[in-house]
């Protein structure tokens, strides 16, 4: 007998299953309500929720005979890896099946070859319509699976599917690759999975002109005692020689030399043997004793397993099954597992750098396959990055160029700290060249042209361009003061710039005119002071929501908090506000990049300055967050904007002298309350303009 890798199997469960909850129809339409599969009663559901990219297929109408979850798949002809993202159970073993039958549902009438990745690992060649399976133990709670695209043809997939195996079940160092599971002398030629196989593994009929088919009506293993647990319908036929021949043969041909190969057999008597019967056997791999004896029992399974390395170059593995010296009956085989030993790479990129780019992301509304693990595999990252060879990838390049971006430069580009590379190009960016720029330290290369952006460039970034440690490219961006220019400036930009100073002057002299009543009225309060032997503090309400809450957030509790930072209420250079709701009522977090905060200490001196404030003219704030670089303040939710707001140029709104003077008396109530309703008193001149700049305007 030749055992050869029969590939073309048809299966009733097209899914992505995980611990046996409802599964996936790969390429079903989002908006597709579920079924139940006829011959299981399982539930299916769109795979939609679980990958972002590729199209939904259908099969073409004369495939429409198999079982409904094969009339589906998804194909991915844009880009060249498309990743699933999947939750699993740390330690678990799994048995992954991925299933892919082409159904001429793009009508070319030939089946595409694509390489799939389960992890850093490539796992096998797709070159037919058929399935692979996997044995795996996750050392996360993720794993990630990729079809990467080799340049013959689209890769497509019907289902990913996975079940739970006993964890003492299939016991090795590594994880194991199916080549083949085969039900011996079958007598109905059908495949078994799930419900005859509790774990779902596909048993496909093998039978051989060499062999005489053993059955029986009796129920093997009823006690399910074996952990392995083969199909019981399985275990109830065997092959065993023909007449006249002493020997059971089976063989397999390996396509790589140092493969390493697991067999397991499987053993059940099927007669009830006389007294004067016996049947016991050994059994050899090409000629060496590799097992045995082996004496079936009565209805019971008899497991037999071992490796076997091939240290000497050989693409042949022959099994020969022969009678020990006192048997009476032939050799007999049930079952047959075949695996081969695959070393899974789980490499995982640098957390912070995952985050920072899932960010950039979210900020642009970037619509490229950018799914998955942005590093992994290493040989296929994200379109647009290039990643560190380190044991730990580190995300060295960006390229975004012609990408459609709009707004400001992402400030979440900063929380790529490796990052050598920054291509921006060509897109719709508006605002000034943030300073962080100049402050990633391995940053060489930054292409900022064909832009909109506007404002000087930071002083630091154009040494750095002087000094040769940075190649900048910043040409047409009409309104951007390059160095050149802000020297060289033509009678049109005088005009050009006069224009805009005149208003900017006016601007400042009203807020410098409104800073001198607010000093004046604070001078008047602190005489009164002096006066009446008591300060005008205002406390806030003892029972209040903010006195209750007052805390320090986990990064986790903030991401509930703003719905995954969903609304964003406002950004500055180094921070940017985000709307969200705690306990019922509104909040406004403040997220800080750790660059603007000198050290730990004094992030946390901040805020036991602005824990201890206490007063309704000042910003009330609910919490913070110090989070393992993650740094933010909760305040309270201004609903009608803050003082700031209504004194921009900006606002909207106009306000009569008789606001001004209140805001003015508020302002510096406030300023006193600071100096000398605190103790002790509040000096810090950021933390005083914070606070007042965010006086609740009501």
């Amino acid at each position: 007998m030749e055992i050869a890798m029969s590939r073309w199997l048809l299966f009733s469960f097209f899914s992505l299953i995980v611990q046996a909850q409802d599964e996936t129809n790969c390429g079903l339409p989002a908006n597709s309500s579920f079924y139940n599969d006829l011959n299981t009663n399982i539930k299916y559901i769109s795979d939609a929720d679980y990958i972002k990219t590729g199209k939904s297929k259908s099969v073409a109408s004369e495939f429409l005979t198999y079982k409904r979850p094969q009339w589906t798949l998804r194909s991915f002809p844009q880009e060249i890896r498309n990743c699933y993202n999947i939750s699993a159970i740390k330690d678990t073993k799994y048995l992954i099946r991925a299933i892919f039958l082409y159904g001429n549902y793009d009508g070319l009438n030939k089946t595409p070859q694509f390489d799939l990745y389960l992890g850093n690992t490539r796992w096998t060649r797709v070159d037919d319509s058929y399935y692979t399976e996997m044995i795996h133990t996750p050392s996360t709670n993720k794993l990630q699976i990729c079809l990467i695209n080799v340049g013959q043809g689209t890769p497509f997939i019907s289902s990913l599917e996975f079940r739970e195996l006993p964890y003492l079940s299939y016991f090795t160092l590594y994880s194991l690759y199916l080549y083949g599971r085969y039900d011996m002398g079958s007598i109905t030629n059908e495949q078994y999975r799930y419900p005859d196989d509790i774990y779902d593994r596909a048993w496909e009929a093998y039978n051989d002109d060499d062999y005489a088919k053993l059955s029986t009506s009796d129920s093997v293993d009823g006690d399910g005692s074996n952990r392995y647990q083969p199909a019981p319908i399985v275990m109830k036929t065997a092959a065993t020689p023909k007449k006249g021949s002493k020997y059971l043969n089976f063989t397999w041909y390996s396509a790589n030399d140092n493969d390493k190969f697991y067999a397991y057999m499987y053993f059940a008597e099927l007669e009830k043997l006389q007294s004067n019967q016996f049947r016991g056997f050994n059994i050899t791999h090409n000629g060496d004793y590799w097992d045995g004896p082996i004496i079936p029992q009565y209805l019971s399974t008899t497991k037999s397993y071992d490796f076997v390395s091939t240290i000497q170059p050989a693409s042949t593995h022959q099994f020969s099954l022969f009678p020990i010296e006192n048997s009476t009956l032939p050799p007999i085989m049930n079952a047959l597992e075949i695996y081969v030993e695959m070393q899974i790479s789980e490499l995982e990129s640098y957390n912070g750098d995952v985050d920072a780019i899932i960010n950039v992301r979210s900020t642009y509304g970037i619509i490229k396959n950018w799914e998955g693990d942005p590093c992994v595999p290493r040989a296929y990252p994200w379109s647009g990055l290039s990643c560190s060879s380190d044991l730990v990838p580190r995300i060295i390049s960006l390229n975004l160029s012609s990408s459609g971006l709009k707004g400001e430069i992402s400030l979440y580009i900063f929380s790529l700290p490796m990052l050598q590379t920054l291509d921006l190009s060509n897109n719709s960016l508006t605002g000034e060249v943030p300073k962080f720029l100049s402050q990633l330290l391995y940053l060489k290369n930054v292409k900022l042209e064909n832009n909109n952006l506007s404002g000087s460039l930071p002083p630091d970034l154009i040494k750095k361009k002087m000094n040769g440690s940075l190649t900048l490219s910043v040409d047409a961006n009409p309104n951007l003061c390059t160095l050149e220019s802000c020297t060289k400036m033509t009678p049109e930009q005088k005009k050009s710039n006069n224009n805009f100073i005149i208003p900017v002057v006016a601007t400042v002299g009203g807020l410098l005119a409104f800073l001198i009543i607010v000093a004046f009225i604070y001078w008047i309060i602190k005489s009164n002071k002096k006066q009446q032997g008591k300060g005008v503090a205002l406390p806030v309400d003892p029972g209040s929501f903010l006195e209750k809450r007052r805390q320090q957030f986990t990064n986790a509790e903030v991401v509930l908090m703003t719905n995954n930072f969903e609304r964003i209420l406002g950004k500055g250079g180094f921070w940017m506000v985000y709307y969200g709701v705690l306990d019922d009522s509104q909040v406004a977090v403040k997220m800080i990049s750790p660059s603007a905060v000198q050290g730990y200490h004094q992030f946390q001196a901040e805020v036991t300055i602005l824990m201890r404030v206490h007063h309704r003219n000042l910003t009330n704030l609910v919490g913070y967050m110090n989070d393992e670089g993650h740094l933010g303040l909760i305040y309270e939710y201004m609903a009608k904007g803050n003082l700031a707001e209504h004194l921009s140029e900006k606002s909207s709104s106009i306000l009569s002298w008789e606001v001004r003077l209140r805001i003015a008396i508020d302002a510096a109530q406030g300023l006193e309350y600071l100096h000398h309703g605190c103790k002790p008193p509040v000096m810090s001149l950021g933390t005083v303009l914070m606070l007042i700049v965010q006086l609740t305007f009501v």
